[in-house]
């Protein structure tokens, strides 16, 4: 898993402060400790998040870990087969 300690304490704590019981995932190809660079791919699973939600969380990633790629999918359960891959493949980030 490439995120440094302060990379994945930022992100629990910005999605955490909008939804305190959101699982948050990582998945992707910074999931692969042999590749290199990469956008942080991140999976919520969370009722509450709304769009507008996903995008104050992505402002405030941006503010504490710098613009770099970053992609959220936000899910309520695992019933579509692409949220069902991530968690499969994803490192849970708690």
């Amino acid at each position: 898993m490439r995120l440094k300690d302060y990379e994945r304490a930022a992100i629990l704590t910005t999605v955490r402060f909008f939804d305190s019981n959101a699982r948050v995932y990582l998945f992707g190809s910074r999931v692969d400790d042999t590749k290199k660079g990469g956008d942080i791919d991140l999976l919520l699973m969370s009722g509450k998040i709304t769009a507008d939600t996903k995008r104050a969380i992505k402002m405030k990633l941006y503010e504490t870990l710098g613009e770099q790629k970053i992609d959220i999918v936000v899910a309520a359960d695992d019933s579509d087969p692409f949220v069902r891959l991530a968690l499969d493949s994803g490192w849970n980030c708690d």
